[in-house]
């Protein structure tokens, strides 16, 4: 995950110091972030900034499953100033929220429908889901569903879920192509069939054609990607009894196994789909 940057946080505060104490501690207090009072009653310039300064103190700025406390209380804030139903200055609360959801955007978080994603995952969902048409929808969108809830929850489990993911695309591909394969067939293997399928073998790649190498290079780490990411879930992922806690796991890994999965997945429908549709 991405971290909030002292812009950003200072930004927020001064927001609040336009709002009321009791506001303020709603907000926060809903998420659970600990109140933790400054030393030598300490004055940061005004109840509010204080009251924030109070609540900004008790927070580990490098912990993720902290930060997306942090989040949930920023992403409050962002619906409650888009909400002009109840509001008495709305151009005013217009520029807040114009100002804000620019400064979360820089850190990597995009406000959309009342929630805020990280921009990178919501690009790569969006690609996989728009791949192709043959896909069954409500089958690959509990999976998506599934990864984009757990990656802050359960990184393990947003691993699993990537793995089970990818899993499902090459049998997917094998079955759109009516390719036999074994039920017990494991991912490298599935993944080999697919590479035959779609003319991504790499020793199949033409040695005249321009950069032949490198294409054949990238076509052969598709295989390790697989490999890799297998490896991964049996270590930290779901299905093999592993403990809920894991320790030195958290959403950087499982973004970057998120990421990594759903790349290639979509580059696999979409190589399948221009085949096809040639």
């Amino acid at each position: 995950m991405a971290f909030i940057s002292k812009k950003t946080r200072s930004e927020f505060k001064e927001y609040f110091v336009t709002t009321t104490l009791r506001e303020i501690e709603s907000y926060f207090d809903n998420h659970d972030i600990p109140f933790t009072e400054h030393p030598n009653d300490t004055n940061y310039g005004g109840q509010r900034r204080t009251l924030v300064e109070n609540y900004y103190v008790g927070v580990d700025w490098e912990n993720p499953s902290i930060i997306r406390k942090v989040l949930n209380v920023y992403q409050d804030v962002l619906n409650d100033l888009a909400d002009n139903k109840n509001v008495w200055n709305t151009e005013q609360n217009k520029v807040w929220f114009d100002k804000l959801s620019k400064f979360l955007l820089r850190d990597g978080f995009e406000f959309s429908n009342g929630k805020l994603s990280s921009v990178g995952l919501i690009v790569s969902f969006e690609d996989l889901q728009n791949a192709t048409d043959l896909l069954d929808k409500t089958h690959f969108q509990e999976y998506i569903d599934r990864i984009k809830k757990s990656i802050t929850e359960d990184p393990g489990l947003a691993i699993g879920s990537t793995k089970e993911l990818v899993e499902s695309t090459l049998k997917t591909i094998l079955n759109k192509s009516k390719i036999p394969f074994d039920k017990n067939d494991d991912v490298p293997k599935l993944l080999k069939s697919v590479q035959k399928a779609l003319e991504l073998v790499p020793d199949d790649v033409d040695d005249s054609k321009k950069g032949s190498d490198i294409i054949k290079i990238l076509l052969s780490n598709l295989s390790q990607v697989v490999i890799k990411l297998t490896e991964l879930r049996n270590l930290y992922g779901t299905g093999h009894g592993k403990e809920n806690a894991r320790k030195g796991l958290n959403d950087r890994h499982a973004k970057l196994a998120v990421g990594t999965g759903i790349t290639l997945a979509t580059f696999l429908l979409e190589t399948f789909e221009y085949r096809r549709l040639k």
